[in-house]
């Protein structure tokens, strides 16, 4: 046997050690996460991932395009903002003013930009957010009622204390993690996973809900059991009938799902900076699009309203339900945010 023969069998040999060591540590998907990022020559996932992903579709079958503004044709970027623009990457910005189109650049150099459906990454978590509000609206559930009301393993001791706000303001003292560069971790395993909802059991309340306030994807993933129960429907069509149709986006999204078709809600929606903007508008507007109620105002303003102060002395100005929440001299702003700079902000 020549030595290129021993070298081919012994990388064969290690190559399926590796991958039995990964099923046997429940690890498998490090291969997705090498094939779609770190063989990319990232550390995780990218904007334009949609290629990898398995979706469900989400109906836009109220489609109203944008009216330009009347001055639409007297806006632009100054040389140093398209410089910064293009050094950041950006595939698109849009501006809308008084439920018009003011303003929209595509990058001129990534490729296909200008029908690109851009991965959301975290501002998902702020339509999830909006669903929920949707599932209260219809009567389903309330935001104050106990998580154990709708799943059981969550009954007893502290566990059966967590309530669904606390949930949405990201207040569950559940230690899910939140370490988007850990191949190990939870929020590996949850994007690149094939059975998402099988790691949720044994994640439970430490000491008690409420407090301190942390960020995790694994609040949202929770979210969304609770809608899978309440509406018997997958989150993609719930999201289309309850909030995307009515906001009256122009186009299907396509949301990131695993193998059991279960949607990945803490990112992975698939959209173009266009349609987002629809989304925002509606929260800016108060859940109003058109003149017609989309989401109720209670919900809304409940949602952008900061947490405040908590019994472990902390002051949580900065978010509310799954939204982040700001000042810019003197206009309070809320702001759904992703991982590599997805912005709707709502001023």
């Amino acid at each position: 046997m020549n030595k290129f023969a021993r070298l081919l069998i012994g990388t064969f040999v290690l190559a399926t050690l590796a991958y039995a060591a990964s099923l046997a540590t429940g690890n498998e998907h490090m291969w997705r996460g090498l094939r779609q990022s770190w063989m990319r020559g990232a550390q995780n996932a990218q904007v334009d991932d949609l290629q990898f992903q398995q979706t469900h579709n989400v109906p836009a079958t109220n489609p109203k395009p944008w009216p330009n503004h009347a001055r639409y044709s007297q806006v632009g970027l100054t040389p140093a903002q398209i410089d910064s623009t293009q050094a950041d990457r950006t595939v698109g910005i849009v501006l809308i003013h008084n439920d018009s189109l003011l303003f929209e650049w595509i990058n001129p150099d990534i490729a296909g930009a200008d029908t690109m459906r851009c991965n959301s990454f975290s501002a998902a978590k702020t339509l999830t957010a909006l669903a929920i509000g949707a599932a209260e609206d219809r009567g389903l559930l309330s935001t104050k009622e106990r998580v154990s009301k709708y799943l059981p393993r969550f009954q007893g001791g502290a566990n059966g204390k967590l309530t669904i706000e606390q949930v949405l303001q990201m207040r569950s003292s559940i230690p899910f993690g939140e370490n988007y560069r850990d191949p190990f971790g939870f929020m590996a395993k949850c994007y690149y996973g094939q059975d998402i909802f099988s790691l949720m059991p044994g994640y439970e309340v430490e000491d008690k809900p409420g407090t301190p306030w942390k960020y995790q994807g694994g609040n949202t993933l929770l979210l969304h059991e609770i809608l899978r129960k309440v509406t018997g429907k997958t989150l993609s069509t719930w999201f289309s009938e309850t909030i995307w149709s009515p906001c009256e986006a122009t186009q299907d999204a396509k949301w990131g799902v695993d193998e059991k078709g279960i949607e990945r809600n803490f990112a992975a929606f698939y959209s173009t900076a266009l349609n987002f903007s629809k989304v925002g508008n509606m929260t800016l507007n108060g859940g109003v699009v058109g003149g017609a109620r989309v989401v109720s105002e209670d919900f809304i303003r409940r949602m952008t309203t900061p947490i405040g102060q908590l019994s472990d002395g902390t002051d949580i100005q900065h978010y509310g339900y799954q939204t982040w929440l700001g000042n810019h001299r003197g206009h309070a702003f809320h702001v759904y945010i992703g991982l590599h700079g997805q912005y709707i902000i709502c001023i």
